[in-house]
């Protein structure tokens, strides 16, 4: 379950836009409300993204995904099929083994910004959002380990929105 904190920021941030369109004399349908909640919803997941897999939570890191959900990464718009991990518990063991292996010696941080909504209906959503990825040992200062977007696909579930599709499409200078 996604913390209590995090609802508030999205109440905080529904109150917001409802005071702006208060104040602007527009009327707000049910459904504009709903798709702000919506986003607001969404905006909030992909946020403890970077905050659950940063700190090693991998339990609630995995329980952002959905049972069938899947990571992936692309290179040159090729997919990297020993960077795909399928469903929830291969995410978690995932998690488990990175935070426990590779970057056990290491602070990760996953920065994320430019998030747009390419599509959001009542049920499934579609984001991308830019990212910027760091790394930084005991005897190093912080230095990029990865930069590019992340297409990511929602699914609307009972406990919520979830991230059925992650892919990583990684920069790639070509002159």
């Amino acid at each position: 379950m996604i913390s209590s904190k995090i609802n508030l920021h999205s109440l905080a941030f529904v109150a917001s836009i409802s005071v702006c369109c208060l104040n602007n004399s527009t009327e707000v349908s049910a459904r504009e409300t709903n798709i702000s909640l919506d986003r607001a919803a969404i905006y909030d997941v992909l946020t403890q993204y970077s905050y659950r897999w940063d700190s090693k939570d991998s339990v609630g890191f995995a329980e952002l995904f959905t049972e069938d959900g899947s990571l992936e990464r692309q290179v040159n718009g090729e997919k990297i099929d020993s960077a795909t991990v399928k469903g929830k518990d291969a995410i978690l063991n995932y998690a488990k083994n990175s935070h426990q292996g590779r970057l056990a010696d290491r602070l990760s941080r996953h920065h994320f910004s430019g998030i747009v909504f390419i599509e959001l209906n009542e049920t499934t959503a579609i984001t991308e959002n830019m990212a910027l990825i760091t790394h930084q040992t005991e005897n190093s200062a912080p230095f990029i380990v990865s930069s590019g977007y992340y297409l990511n696909s929602w699914t609307k579930t009972e406990n919520g929105w979830r991230i059925s599709k992650r892919v990583l499409k990684t920069d790639t200078f070509e002159n």
